[in-house]
C-alpha cells in the first residue's frame, strides 16, 4: 500500500482537562505518515501548554498558536494555510480515534480512489454508542445522496466534518476555505462547497471515530432553541448556494476519475 501524507486538523480552545486523550489517539495510530496540525485558538487554560509538550515528544505534530482568539472557522483556516498532505482530515481536540482509523481511510481511498470518504461514529455519552449492522455496508455515494445525507438532520452522513476525509488538491484547485462569518452549520457549508467540486463520493462503513458529548462544550451551550435561527439562515445560504453552482453549470461531471 501507498502512504501519501495525511494532514490532520485539530482546532484547540480551552480543553486542556480533555485534549490529551485525543492527541494519544492520533499518535497511536498505526499509519505513520501523518502531518498533526494542532491550533490553539488562544486559549486561556493549558491548552497551549499540552500542545507544546506533545510536540516535543514528536515531530509529526506543528503547533499554530493564534495570536487572539478568532473562533473554530478561523482555526481551521490555519491548519489548512500550512497543509501539505495528499489527503487531510479534521479532529475535533476532545475526541478521539480508534488505531487503525486512519489507515483505514486511506486504503479505501487509494483503491478507488475517491474525492471524499465519510464513515459512520460512535457517540460517547458517555460510553460508546453501538452502530447499526445496517450501517456497516460499504457503498458508493452520488453527490445527491451525499448532499442530503450531510443536511439530514439524522443519519450518519451529517455536516460534520471529523467522519470524512478529504483531498487537498481539490480545497486548493476550489479555493475553498471555512466562512469565518459563519456562526453555526460552517462545516456543513464547506462540505456543500467541497461536494460541489468533487466527483466520486465513498461511504466507507467501518467506525471507529469517537465523537465525545460533553455538557460544557460550545455546541451544547448554544442550545437548540438558541441555534435555530443561526442554523435557518445558514441552510438557506446553503440552498442558494447549490442553486446557483448547478445553474452556473460549474458543477463536474460524475463519475470522474480522481487525479492524485
Amino acid at each position: 500500500m501507498t502512504t501519501p501524507l495525511v494532514s490532520v486538523i485539530v482546532p484547540i480552545y480551552n480543553i486542556a482537562p480533555y485534549v490529551q486523550r485525543g492527541l494519544a489517539s492520533l499518535l497511536a495510530q498505526d499509519y505513520r505518515n501523518l502531518q498533526l496540525i494542532l491550533v490553539d485558538d488562544h486559549s486561556d487554560d493549558d491548552s497551549a501548554a499540552v500542545i507544546a509538550a506533545y510536540a516535543k515528544q514528536d515531530a509529526r505534530i506543528e503547533p499554530v498558536y493564534l495570536p487572539r482568539n478568532r473562533g473554530v472557522s478561523a482555526a481551521r483556516n490555519a491548519g489548512l494555510a500550512v497543509a501539505r498532505g495528499l489527503y487531510v482530515a479534521f479532529m475535533d481536540g476532545d475526541d478521539w480515534l480508534a488505531p487503525d482509523y486512519i489507515s483505514r481511510f486511506v486504503t479505501t481511498l487509494e483503491q478507488g480512489p475517491y474525492d471524499i470518504l465519510v464513515s459512520p461514529f460512535y457517540v460517547d455519552d458517555p460510553t460508546a454508542s453501538t452502530v447499526p449492522n445496517r450501517l456497516l455496508k460499504d457503498r458508493v455515494l452520488t453527490r445527491k445522496q451525499f448532499i442530503r445525507g450531510m443536511l439530514a438532520p439524522v443519519g450518519v452522513i451529517r455536516g460534520y466534518l471529523w467522519n470524512k476525509f478529504y483531498r487537498r488538491s481539490i480545497i486548493e484547485s476550489a479555493h475553498l476555505r471555512f466562512d469565518e462569518r459563519v456562526a453555526i452549520m460552517e462545516d456543513e457549508l464547506f462540505n456543500v462547497e467541497y461536494a460541489l467540486a468533487a466527483s466520486r463520493f465513498y461511504y466507507l462503513g467501518a467506525p471507529a471515530y469517537h465523537h465525545v458529548i460533553r455538557a460544557d462544550s460550545a455546541t451544547q451551550s448554544i442550545g437548540v432553541i438558541g441555534a435555530l435561527p443561526k442554523q435557518i439562515t445558514a441552510l438557506w445560504s446553503i440552498q442558494r448556494l447549490i442553486r446557483t453552482r448547478y445553474q452556473s453549470g460549474a458543477v463536474p461531471e460524475e463519475p470522474l476519475r480522481s487525479e492524485r
